[in-house]
């Protein structure tokens, strides 16, 4: 891949995927495209911010120059700050203060948010409703409005079927016992159910386990890989979005939404 210069005119950006089995990052230059190849490594565990913060300190020094940091977290992120980690361990994530952690370990300044809603600036196309779902170690979810993000959107623990949550049918926990054939009913049976509460114009569906899923996908389906919602990184810099990662004439309730 081509890596164009580093300059005020051309920044690069950092993103990192932290995800409850991969840790990923990649360096996007001022086009918004990748510079160089995806970097990856397995979780660690127990997940602790300790244990993490180590290894993405690791596999920081191995980038590509860069400017600045975008940060995709699975969880609530507040203004940065760590509200919920369910596929982590909330207790020990609980009120961390992540985009200041990595800012001290980059020394580049760090906007960090919720993954879903990083990789939804990456593959929408801002207009009308979309739905944005990651299917990997749990759930991810976000929703865009012409464009404007509705953040920290968390319909992974809400009922679905059968007294279970959306993120306990289709998580890789149920895909590794129930089987691809069943687990991707279920993926499917979801997308029914959420087109009848959204009535959203397009859904896009990412994540690890989205390459696993069986059957032919509605037409206002579409998937997307990692490094496609890794692209949306860049969009958390973008001036026409305040420093919480959403657009300035949103109308929503921007307390609680997630950033720097």
């Amino acid at each position: 891949m081509s890596e164009p210069a580093t300059s005020p005119d051309n920044p690069r950006t950092l993103v990192i995927d932290i995800g409850g089995t991969g840790l990923k990052m990649i360096v996007l230059g001022g086009d918004g495209q990748p510079v160089n190849e995806r970097a990856r490594e397995l979780t660690p565990r127990p997940s602790s911010p300790k244990t993490v913060m180590d290894v993405l300190k690791g596999m920081v020094g191995d980038q590509p120059e860069h400017d600045r940091v975008s940060v995709g977290f699975p969880g609530v992120v507040k203004r940065g700050v760590v509200q919920t980690a369910p596929n982590l361990g909330t207790s020990h994530w609980a009120s961390f203060d992540l985009g200041a952690e990595i800012e001290a370990m980059t020394g580049k300044p760090t906007r960090a948010m919720n993954d879903a809603d990083l990789q939804g600036y990456g593959v929408i196309e801002g207009v009308g409703s979309e739905l944005v779902l990651t299917l990997g170690t749990g759930l991810g979810s976000a929703v865009f409005i012409d464009g404007r993000l509705v953040p920290n959107l968390e319909l992974a623990h809400q009922r679905f079927r059968k007294g279970d949550t959306y993120e306990q049918r289709v998580s890789n926990a149920a895909l590794e016992r129930k089987g691809k054939r069943n687990w991707s009913e279920r993926v499917h049976r979801m997308l029914e159910e959420l087109e009848r509460i959204w009535n959203y114009d397009l859904l896009h569906l990412g994540g690890g386990n989205t390459k696993k899923l069986q059957g032919k996908l509605p037409k206002n389906v579409r998937t997307f890989t990692n490094v496609e919602g890794m692209t949306g990184g860049a969009m958390l810099w973008d001036d026409r979005l305040d420093e919480k990662g959403v657009r300035r004439e949103a109308c929503i309730d921007t307390t609680a939404s997630s950033g720097e």
